[in-house]
This record gives structure tokens, sequence and C-alpha cells, in this order.
């Protein structure tokens, strides 16, 4: 990725400024590394495949010249990008029109909370709908030069508090317009957006392989989460975050969403890369000297079953069914539980395998006898995460000390409040399961 510069400007007075106004980013910064970079001529976040995390980058040189409300409102930017999952979202094509179209969403959001914040700004190059783009260093276009930019024209007229793909359908619209009367800014093999200046660089969302995406969206959405648990905690945690924004992020990291995508989330939370050296990827530094390196992604992932009295065959089938989906990713060790649990029974469901299983209980239920497993000694480090699959009829038992979720049968519901991560599942299994 972009390699990593020393500098004495100081990012992290800025960031603290956050702490105090706007816990929200404050939480959401904590959770992603900062590396300063002259390989970009102002700043971005990306997946850095290297230290394997979501990395805002920014170069030193351009932070300095910026006054403070500036850097805020930068900053502010590449968060958003962040909390609209810009990295991983499947990005529309031509590329450099989508990314035009997140930058006019995100900086409308921007100007508008501004008018209440005078700490922040934009810096010269962000695009607003309604205002025409400002040249290089802020220099404002002649007449003659305005009248020879359609694309900044279509943008000085847009509308504010739009989405992102409003913008790029009008902005797309426009270059098919220009195309049509054979202008060059309609040119498919030109760059209609090339006059037009950024505050910032989307290098490195298209180089996320096809199959890192989802467990890289899931620990991006396990950071908003934790973001927005903090905020809606806090006295004013949300700062000048418009009402209507805070429940459109709200309902993204929502419990009340599909529940394949929660699980998901919760398993690419988990998810950590394993480098290994590849003769079929080129090494950046040495080419075709010494292999490269890629990155596969596991889950350490304990799945514990139900299987008391209380949860019958179809049951069963149905949790059968959902982890033999969920196996195609990742591997998983499942362990059998009722009202006891024994390491013995545990066996790991590798990945894109369809193991015989079997029911080996049929007692009780206690919750407290899977936790019991996962907190022995003996097993520190050997998972990250574990999934109760239950019909919820049991207290609650002890706090977990690695990260816990519960999925629950359909037509019933856990006997108690948690704050960890519950999914119901839909009562039509996808395929017939293969308990007896």
């Amino acid at each position: 990725m972009f390699s990593q510069t020393d500098t004495e400007v100081n990012l992290d007075r800025h960031l603290i400024a956050f702490l105090q106004d706007t816990p929200f980013f404050a939480e959401l910064s904590r959770h992603i590394r900062k590396t300063p970079t002259m390989d970009l001529p102002t700043a971005g976040v990306a997946f850095d495949p290297k230290f394997d995390d979501i990395t805002l980058y920014w170069n030193p040189d351009f932070i300095a010249k910026l006054p403070d409300p500036q850097v805020r409102g930068l900053l502010i930017h590449e968060f958003y990008h962040l909390v609209f999952c810009h990295l991983t979202s499947r990005r529309k094509t031509p590329h450099k029109m989508w990314n035009v179209a997140t930058d006019l969403a995100i900086n409308s959001i921007i100007t508008d909370t501004s008018q209440q914040n005078k700490n922040v700004e934009l810096p010269d190059g962000g695009l607003i709908p309604g205002i025409f783009p400002k040249g290089p260093e802020g220099r404002e276009y002649t007449k003659e030069e305005k009248d020879a930019m359609p694309i900044a024209e279509l943008i000085a007229n847009f509308p504010r508090s739009q989405s992102s793909e409003w913008y790029f359908e009008k902005l797309k619209d426009k270059v098919e317009e220009e195309r049509a009367k054979g202008n060059g800014h309609g040119d498919p093999n030109g760059d209609p957006f090339g006059d037009l200046d950024s505050m910032d660089d989307h290098a490195g969302w298209e180089d996320i392989p096809e199959e890192h995406r989802e467990a890289i969206e899931g620990r991006l959405k396990d950071i908003v989460e934790k973001a927005t648990k903090h905020a809606d905690s806090q006295a004013n945690g949300w700062g000048h975050i418009p009402a209507e924004l805070r429940e459109e992020i709200r309902k993204s990291v929502s419990r009340i969403v599909d529940w394949r995508s929660v699980l998901r989330q919760f398993v690419g939370g988990l998810a950590r890369g394993e480098r290994t050296n590849t003769m079929k990827r080129i090494n950046r530094r040495f080419p075709y000297i010494h292999p490269g390196t890629k990155r596969g992604y596991v889950a350490k992932l304990l799945v514990a079953i139900d299987q008391s009295g209380s949860v019958d065959n179809t049951q069963l089938a149905l949790f059968f069914n959902e982890l033999s989906a969920l196996t195609k990713k990742v591997s998983v060790t499942i362990l059998p539980f009722d009202c006891d649990a024994n390491i013995k029974d545990t066996f790991e469901w590798k990945k894109g395998t369809n193991p015989d299983l079997k029911r080996v209980r049929g007692g009780g239920t206690d919750f407290h006898a899977p936790t019991r497993i996962a907190h022995d000694p003996k097993n520190r480090g050997r998972w990250d995460g574990m999934l109760i699959m239950t019909d919820g009829e049991c207290t609650l038992p002890s706090p977990s000390r690695i990260k816990r979720g519960w999925v629950i049968s359909p037509g019933h519901k856990l006997l108690f409040s948690t704050d960890e991560i519950t999914i119901t599942l839909d009562p039509t299994p996808k395929k017939s399961g293969a308990w007896r």
C-alpha cells in the first residue's frame, strides 16, 4: 500500500478535538490506523493489507498548510467515507464519477452542519452541490473556463442533501448528453472530470480483492456499531451530526436488519489476515525477484449448538442450514451442549465441507456450559468469538471474555436482556438439514 513517512506535523491535536465535540467520530477514529505518507497529495482512507487495518492516510505537507477548521472538515469527510462503507461497497463505473458522487453527498452533509459549527469547513477542492468548483489551490475559474466545464456547471446547479446514487445518475446522464453532442467532456476514452480538483484521494478502493470485501466490510460495520453505541451513551455524543443521519446510521447497524448481514458482520469483525508468499502476486518492492504476498481471512469462531430437550430436530436442521452457508467462508469449531458441555464433543467444521451431524445431548439448558469451555485457560487464544445457537430458554450466563453472539430459532427469544448481538433466524430453511 502507501509507504509511511516521518513527520513533525501533529495530527493528534486535531483528533483530540473530536473527543470534546463529537464522541461518535472520536470512537470511530480510535479503531482505525493513521499513517502519514507522501504517496498521496492530500488524504484518503483505504484498507492496508500489510497491517491488516482500515487506515487513514494523510500527507503532512498538505495538512500543515490547512487552518484548523479545514483539517477537521477533511477528517470528518474521511470518516463519513467509512460510515457509508464506500471502501467496500460495490463501486459504480466509471469509478471517477462514483468518487465525485460520494464526495458530493458527504460534503453536502458537512456544509449544512458547518453552518451551526463554525469550527468546521471544507478545504479548497471540496466538491459541494450548488457551488461552482474552484480551480487548483482555490483559484476561481474565468467565465471562459466555466463555459467549457459543463460537468462543473451541473454541480453548481445541484440541490443538496441527495444520496451518492442520485448524484451519480445525474452526472452519468450529463456525460451521455455531452457525448451525444460530440463534446469532449462526454468522451468515454477521456476524463470528463479531469478539470475538477479533489480534496482527498480514493486510491486503493478498487484494490481490495472481491473475496475479502465481505470480511473487511464486516469489520468496518463493527467499528461503526461501536461508535454508535458510544455516541448514544454520551451527552451530545453525536455533536452536530443531523438527527435524520443519526437514525440512518443507527439503522445500518441495528439488530433489526437482514440477519444474514448481521451474521456476516459478526464474523467479519473477528476475521484477521494471514499472510502467505505466492509467486502469483508481484512483489512491489522487488518485482519478479521475490514472491509477493496474499492475505486470507480467518475467523476463530466457536459455535455452541443447544441440543437440550426443548430444541427439536426441526430447529437443529435450521441451525445446520445456516452453518452450512457460513462455513462456505470460514471454518468453525462446533460445540454441542445442553446443561453441560464437554470439550471432547467439539469438532472442526472445515470450510467448504458438509459433515455428518448428530444429536449427542437432550437434557436441560445451561448457557454457562459453553461459556465455561470458552473461558477454560487451556483454550485461551483458541477462539476470538462465540455464537450460541439456541431457542433462548435459559437464564443469563456470566459475562463472556470473548465476543459472544446469539442465534435464536424462529418464534423464540432470549429470556433476558443483553447488549450482545442477537439474531433471530428466518423460519424457512434454504435446504433440508442433516441432523439425526
